[in-house]
């Protein structure tokens, strides 16, 4: 079983609020980051036959996480900014939780990630590292058991900010904003030998109450495809798609450049696309390997993503 998991507040470039000391305009979502942690899930992102499985189960899951970016086009600086070197590394512990308790026809589950991040940035001729406790998602899951070949599933998430957090500061782990994300997912098994997945979350952010500033709504997906090599080993194809469909406010108003409002909203998008492995092991745990690259960025950093984890069930 590979217990439904969904993402952590994974800060996937950097916090650049401090550059507002030196007098730069405020950038997008907020610095081009989210609450989102894109990319997070892949292989079997819920669990099969949910009905039949015990009537208490948790799932302890370890992720490793590393991102970098040497890429930042972003429209509140007036487009490419040069010399930027972003790199983004996280362990998250995430425990997961399925009850017996029924709602809506499904069962009802829950989890909560809390991650730890080292951030190194580099950019206007400046360079900070940060290393400490990120920020905090916890979520309720409904799963609806559609047969041994289908799962469904629905959530609510809930970030929030308990990592640290300055304006003085190029790299933070914290964005410092709430964020709530409504999240639909499923797993379907076409045929015994492949799997598609797929979990699709619409963010509300938070002000940011440090910077006066608002990020706009995101809609976002993760998917995965994987066709079954072996008895225990799958390959296949993971990635993630974001786009950001409201923009960016800051102290009431669009956010600017130059003393005129951003005629794009500072609004963010990226596409990415990469290999996968997924082996099983001790009948029941699971550990997988997941290489994204990105394309067709707009307003963010752009790069590359590695994604590792492993996952033990235990019934009780």
């Amino acid at each position: 079983m590979n217990p439904t998991r969904t993402r952590f507040c994974l800060r996937l470039a950097v916090s650049l609020a401090g550059v507002y000391a030196i007098h730069l305009p405020a950038l997008a979502t907020e610095a081009g980051v989210d609450n989102i942690g894109t990319g997070t899930d892949g292989f079997f992102m819920l669990p099969l036959e949910v009905d039949s499985l015990p009537d208490n189960m948790v799932a302890f899951n370890i992720y490793y996480n590393h991102y970098k970016a040497t890429k930042f086009h972003i429209s509140s600086l007036g487009g490419k900014v040069p010399n930027v070197e972003i790199e983004s590394t996280a362990v998250i512990p995430r425990l997961d939780y399925l009850s017996p308790l029924r709602i809506f026809g499904g069962r009802l589950a829950g989890y909560i990630a809390q991650p730890w991040l080292k951030q190194e940035v580099s950019v206007f001729g400046l360079q900070d590292t940060r290393e400490g406790m990120g920020d905090t998602t916890i979520a309720p899951i409904i799963l609806w058991d559609m047969g041994k070949n289908l799962t469904l599933g629905a959530a609510v998430e809930i970030t929030v900010p308990t990592g640290e957090y300055s304006t003085d500061r190029l790299a933070n782990t914290s964005n410092n904003f709430y964020t709530y994300k409504p999240l639909f997912s499923f797993t379907w098994l076409p045929t015994e030998r492949t799997e598609v997945s797929m979990k699709t979350t619409y963010s509300f952010n938070e002000k940011n109450k440090d910077t006066d500033y608002k990020s706009g709504q995101i809609f976002h997906f993760d998917y995965s495809a994987s066709y079954k090599i072996t008895d225990d080993l799958m390959l296949g194809l993971n990635g993630y798609y974001l786009k950001q469909t409201t923009d960016d406010k800051q102290f009431g108003r669009t956010v600017q450049f130059n003393g005129e409002d951003v005629n794009d909203g500072v609004r963010g998008q990226v596409f990415a696309i990469g290999p996968a492995l997924h082996w099983t092991f001790l009948k029941y745990a699971s550990a997988e390997i997941r290489w994204a690259k990105e394309f067709d960025v707009e307003n963010r950093p752009e790069g590359e993503m590695l994604w590792a984890k492993v996952s033990i069930p235990y019934a009780f």
